[in-house]
């Protein structure tokens, strides 16, 4: 595991140092004496999180790494550590005619590579069930679990397209030839609806305002997932029973049943229930990471 042989630096020893002491009895408790209280804190901190893997969580449609915030403040709770990236396109003022799946793929495992300390509880919403299936592609090795909320679970050769229903590609299409720039902005009337039937008005508008257009081009190009699902990665579904986004059954049993004997959870909540419950959805991200299946 990349854990095992990474060493972190926070200015009092690094991790395979305190290993080492701890090991041969040296780190006594009168070597934190000299360590001002908050720095001492931290460390603890840090070790406490050795024992539990980080969340790597990625964003939907029209969202960016700010919708998951109220979820990693109770993960983060919790002393689950998360990472969450913005995916490219997806920035207020960003540039989406050219962005493609590749590039979605790209920015997760730069996280992946270079961010993340250790092996990953890998989520993916929505739309990004199909990234997180992509990225178990190709670094099988660094998942220890996927999590696919409210997500899509395309086979190999598929595009998340070939998983909508009529009515949405449709729409899609429309409002992407008659945007600028391709990009496929989500009208309030859907948004409402479809996606935060549970939120009272004033929340409802709040939320739309931050969510910005959808770069087209990835929602349609077929996807390599030849050996997904045959990794022995642990795999949960989270399934909201508000979620009428796409209508009923479409994400369970629909998408979930694509899974090798997921974990299924369901909770309370529409399809955008990172916003609108994230109680609820962090309580299942957590029973998720600590099911037996998973860990």
């Amino acid at each position: 595991m990349r854990r095992a042989a990474s060493s972190v630096d926070d200015g009092l020893c690094s991790r395979k140092t305190v290993t080492s002491c701890v090991s041969i009895g040296a780190f006594h408790a009168a070597d934190f004496t000299a360590i001002r209280d908050d720095r001492a804190s931290a460390w603890r901190g840090k070790l406490l999180a050795m024992s539990k893997p980080t969340f790597l969580l990625v964003h939907g449609s029209w969202q960016a790494s700010w919708s998951w915030d109220p979820v990693r403040t109770r993960l983060h709770a919790a002393g689950y550590p998360t990472l969450a990236p913005t995916l490219p396109g997806h920035a207020p003022d960003a540039e989406r005619s050219a962005v493609s799946f590749a590039d979605y793929e790209s920015s997760v495992l730069n996280v992946l590579d270079h961010e993340a300390d250790g092996p990953v509880v890998l989520v993916g919403h929505s739309f990004a069930g199909a990234i997180i299936s992509r990225i178990a592609e190709l670094r099988p090795e660094h998942c220890q679990a996927l999590v696919y909320y409210s997500g899509f679970v395309p086979r190999d050769g598929e595009s998340v397209a070939d998983n909508l229903p009529a009515a949405m590609l449709e729409a899609i299409r429309h409002l992407s030839s008659s945007s600028g720039d391709g990009s496929v902005a989500l009208p309030y009337e859907l948004f409402r609806g479809g996606f935060v039937n549970t939120a009272d008005e004033a929340s409802a508008r709040l939320l739309y305002a931050r969510f910005a257009p959808e770069p087209c081009l990835p929602i349609f190009e077929p996807l390599a997932l030849q050996h997904n699902h045959r990794h022995g990665i642990p795999a949960a579904f989270v399934a909201c029973r508000q979620d009428s986004s796409l209508g009923p059954g479409v994400f369970h049993p629909g998408q979930s049943s694509r899974l090798d004997r997921p974990r299924l959870i369901e909770i309370e909540g529409d399809h955008e229930a990172l916003l609108t419950n994230p109680h609820a959805l962090a309580n299942a991200l957590l029973t998720a990471a600590a099911s037996e299946s998973v860990v």
